[in-house]
């Protein structure tokens, strides 16, 4: 009975009813059972024709936004591609000795991207290379999805939804990154689907939301800040009793802390010492901050990449110093040498940290290594981006709390690089958090909308 009323006054409802009594605004007077019976049935007819477009436009950008995938992936002769190593431990784990480089365990790079390639590399070229692509085109797609369901699940409408699977689905730094055997990919897709899954309500979204981002920060580690602030935002403004939210946020943190736990327990049973990331981060940090870097880079010309002879002579350096150390043990002395080194050069650290994060949000990649025809395509699509981001800032959408985990997940990665290596693909992982923020902005937000009713648990 409280279902038909509500029905009653659904907008749709009402306008069909009036079209069949030819009297308006008599809804409430002498209106007969069998014409609010009608008028009920034109509604959900319409509701249901409605939905029907919506779906098919949702089905549309997902299969379109792979095909962009797929078409950057045969460009490429497939994901060739290796420049950070991530097939040979996935070979190593294929062939049962778990993960290691060079015939030694190591922990220098995160491990779910390799476990998750580990059943290609038995595969001879270019079969392999096709098949890793494959499996981008449909993480793009997964991808895509969960950006649309976030957005859907936390907005009154389904427009906004379609506007940030669009944004999602040809972004260019997702669409060029999918050729290339890097975490890029995998990443975004899984921040995606743990957006998705923490905007549930109760028990399941922080366990599912856990759970993602977990996995998540096993695929990038830097990812870690974000999860944390994204926690905060969900429980911090979830519009249940106290208790509840806290056993929720322990719940989240549980699963979480259990995803990485295996990982940890392997690096302590190895090194001694419970690793939870990588051991890359303190080379990481170090190559943004050394003084070749701020010489070549920092007060070399506009656009500058650093690469070649300096490059490869501080990287034999950093392996001199190192070379009898374990790979925890490596990992703080390069970490801290560039703290060191920082501190000393504080106007230039400061530089430096501004000059990353132009990089980080860069409209356009650099002229020394994209063609100019990408990077006018990249500035053309990211600079109205951008400008549906800013226009998010005090929507209504955005101070929500779905919103607010969005900005929790894109501040926490941006933080990040603040100091740490960066260039615009390292963005790639919170596209889809930035996609849902656009469609939170006013003018998006007030865009058509579908029959869907805004869930009050995922708003302040």
């Amino acid at each position: 009975m409280e279902a038909q009323e509500n029905l009653t006054r659904n907008p749709l409802v009402v306008v069909a009813f009036e079209r069949e009594t030819w009297s308006p605004g008599r809804w409430n007077s002498d209106s007969s059972s069998t014409v609010r019976e009608r008028a009920t049935h034109l509604a959900m007819h319409r509701i249901r024709e409605l939905d029907a477009r919506y779906r098919f436009a949702e089905a549309a950008l997902i299969i379109l936004g792979m095909l962009a995938r797929a078409a950057m992936i045969v460009q490429a002769g497939g994901c060739r591609s290796d420049p950070d190593n991530y097939l040979p431990p996935a070979r190593s784990i294929a062939a049962g000795e778990g993960f290691r480089f060079n015939g030694k365990p190591t922990a220098y790079r995160p491990p779910l991207y390799p476990i998750v390639l580990a059943p290609f590399t038995s595969l001879s070229e270019p079969i392999a290379g096709y098949a890793i692509g494959g499996l981008h085109v449909v993480l793009g797609g997964i991808t895509i999805a969960a950006v649309g369901g976030f957005v859907r699940a936390s907005t009154s409408g389904r427009a906004p939804a379609l506007v940030a699977m669009f944004l999602t689905a040809f972004d260019p730094v997702l669409v060029v990154q999918s050729r290339g055997v890097m975490t890029e990919t995998l990443a975004a897709a899984l921040t995606a689907v743990a957006l998705r899954a923490a905007a549930l309500p109760g028990a399941r979204g922080a366990g599912l939301g856990g759970l993602a981002f977990g996995l998540s920060i096993l695929c990038r580690p830097s990812l870690l800040p974000g999860a944390a602030l994204a926690s905060l935002a969900r429980f911090g403004l979830e519009q249940v009793r106290i208790r509840s939210a806290l056993l929720g946020f322990v719940l989240f943190w549980a699963v979480l802390i259990g995803v990485l736990t295996p990982w940890t327990l392997r690096n302590l049973r190895i090194w001694g010492e419970p690793v939870w990331a990588t051991t890359h981060g303190g080379y990481t940090l170090a190559l943004a901050n050394n003084p070749f870097y701020y010489r070549d880079v920092l007060d070399g010309p506009p656009g500058a990449v650093w690469s070649g002879e300096n490059q490869a002579y501080w990287a034999r350096q950093i392996h001199r110093a190192t070379l009898t150390m374990s790979e925890p043990e490596a990992d703080r002395a390069i970490g801290w040498g560039a703290v060191e080194f920082m501190k000393e050069h504080p106007r230039q650290a400061i530089r430096a940290s501004l000059a990353r994060w132009g990089r980080f949000w860069g409209v356009a990649p650099s002229d020394a290594v994209y063609p100019a025809a990408l990077r006018w395509a990249t500035l053309t699509w990211t600079v109205p981006f951008w400008g549906l981001v800013a226009a998010s800032l005090g929507s209504r959408a955005s101070r929500s709390r779905s919103g607010a985990m969005a900005w929790a997940v894109v501040i926490g990665l941006a933080g990040v690089h603040i100091l740490y290596w960066t260039d615009l693909r390292m963005r790639a992982p919170i596209v889809p958090a930035l996609a849902a923020l656009a469609a939170f902005s006013g003018p998006i937000s007030r865009l058509g909308t579908g029959p869907e009713v805004e869930d009050p648990a995922v708003r302040i």
